[in-house]
């Protein structure tokens, strides 16, 4: 069986790279093929789909009627190869007319498939200009079985290993950073999600900590048929603000075996609302927002505590949207840690409201090659039963400064020895005290003005052996503090 298993790997790999190799040749780079082969995955998968829906109608002997249809299904234009042209023209005209218009006529109509269907059509396009070249990459793609164990999880591999490779190649394209696989899989660690519970991204990307909490689950618990429903299609929640993100993000799941996931298209912090019904929150949140990009004033007024950044904004939406007892791992840049301004306001109602248990400090260089930002990832519970009056939800932060996270901390991110990833994972069960992991009291936090930079009690300043990176990373962070000082100063001295 393994040997079957390595020989249908290999057959897997290699389709997808003769795919690729004539893409290659039309003259379409790496990131525009990335977005030719997820949609056409995600056209043979749809089909695979409604192919075993057929079957499993037929077998209960009840009606079941296909959304792609007659010359509509994948099973029906992929195998016209010998007539490419024909193909192409049936591709681009009659087919993405039934995938994008909202006449019920001639598109798929109006429910929640269809709108998914238009959202991700209308903003992806066929890249390749010529039938011959089109027919022989759907040709390869008709060889993969999205319903086979093998071919997913071989596929799964290697298109987040595209999306690596092409978000590294345009240093963080359309804006967004993909989250390193192994920090994603320590914060599901931490969180651990549960079979029955919600589960939210509020700006999902290429889906990894859906994905991932995803296969937590189902590697934790024997789930039963209506747990396995009830993981497809109430458990995994989130948002995305740009259409090609979404598509990938979108076919990330189906690639990790969920296929009714509650994906949403759309800008979170423009539908932000402060008032949240208990019944609407999420029991886990999950998340790297984007961060230094700014907000108009405009959009600001959603929220309680104004401020441009968006990562300012992220947190308070993720705040508000976690349910009594909901656990929440959110990466953030070091200065929301320790900036004044708005970043105190939410750090102060964070403590307040908030059990936060856990700062890990992140080492610079982590996000390479996308950016060299300093960043931490911030752990926090919300209590099921509110606070006392005058007294704290957090009573103590354990914090862990991670030096090594098993690549190297340059543009290459080669792996390197001596991770300290699971030292982190061991220690944290227990808050675990060491030379790079302390605990303070929150009373120590407020006297230091609600800051929640790690600043390692252990370690002396001893910058003749600190690496270069971080010492850069260290003066950008003090000129940043020092900026924000001048301007409460200037605002001060305006008034």
């Amino acid at each position: 069986m393994r040997n079957n298993n390595d020989h249908r790997r290999q057959e897997v790999q290699q389709i997808v790279k003769n795919a690729c190799d004539q893409l290659n040749q039309e003259g379409v780079d790496a990131r525009n093929y990335v977005e030719q082969l997820a949609w056409l995955f995600f056209l043979k998968a749809f089909d695979e789909a409604e192919t075993r829906k057929e079957e499993e109608a037929a077998f209960d002997d009840t009606p079941y009627e296909r959304r792609l249809s007659g010359a509509y299904a994948w099973s029906s234009w992929a195998k016209d190869t010998d007539h490419p042209d024909r193909m192409l023209k049936f591709v681009q005209g009659k087919l993405w007319t039934r995938l994008t218009s909202p006449d019920p006529k001639k598109g798929l109509g109006d429910d929640l498939l269809a709108q998914r269907f238009r959202r991700i059509f209308d903003n992806v396009r066929n890249y390749c200009r010529r039938g011959a070249s089109f027919a022989k990459v759907v040709q390869q793609v008709d060889k993969l079985h999205f319903s086979s164990e093998t071919d997913v999880i071989v596929l799964s591999e290697i298109y987040e290993d595209l999306l690596n490779r092409v978000a590294a190649d345009s240093a963080g394209y359309a804006g967004e950073f993909y989250t390193q696989r192994h920090i994603i899989r320590a914060m599901v660690e931490v969180v651990k999600p549960k079979t029955g519970e919600r589960i939210y991204d509020p700006c999902f990307g290429t889906a990894g900590f859906l994905a991932e909490a995803a296969d937590h689950i189902r590697d934790n618990a024997n789930l039963s048929g209506k747990q396995l429903d009830n993981l497809q299609r109430h458990t995994l929640y989130g948002i995305e603000n740009k259409p090609l993100t979404y598509l990938l993000g979108t076919m990330n799941m189906i690639l990790h075996g969920i296929e009714g996931a509650n994906l949403e298209l759309a800008n979170t912090l423009e539908i932000h609302s402060q008032n949240v019904g208990e019944k609407a929150r999420y029991d886990v949140i999950l998340s790297n927002p984007p961060y230094g990009g700014k907000m108009a004033q405009s959009m600001q007024n959603n929220f309680r505590v104004k401020s441009a950044a968006t990562e300012c904004l992220f947190v308070q939406h993720i705040m508000a949207n976690l349910s009594k007892g909901g656990r929440a791992g959110v990466v953030i840049p070091e200065g929301v840690l320790f900036r004044g301004g708005p970043d105190q306001k939410v750090r102060v109602e964070l403590l307040e409201q908030f059990s936060v248990h856990t700062i890990l400090s992140l080492p610079a260089g982590c996000f390479l090659p996308y950016t060299g930002v300093k960043t931490n990832v911030i752990f926090f519970d919300r209590p099921k039963t509110q606070p006392k009056r005058d007294k704290m939800a957090t009573e103590r932060v354990w914090f862990y400064e991670l030096t090594n996270e098993g690549f190297e901390l340059k543009q290459t991110r080669k792996p390197i020895d001596g991770s300290q990833i699971p030292d982190f994972l061991k220690k944290w069960k227990k808050r675990t005290k060491g030379d790079n992991a302390w605990t303070l009291p929150v009373e120590e936090i407020v006297e230091r003005g609600y800051d929640l930079s790690a600043k390692n009690p252990n370690r002396k300043d001893d910058y003749k052996h600190r690496p270069a990176l971080e010492l850069v990373q260290s003066i950008k962070a003090k000129e940043e503090r020092i900026m924000d000082l001048l301007g409460e100063l200037e605002e001060i001295l305006e008034k």
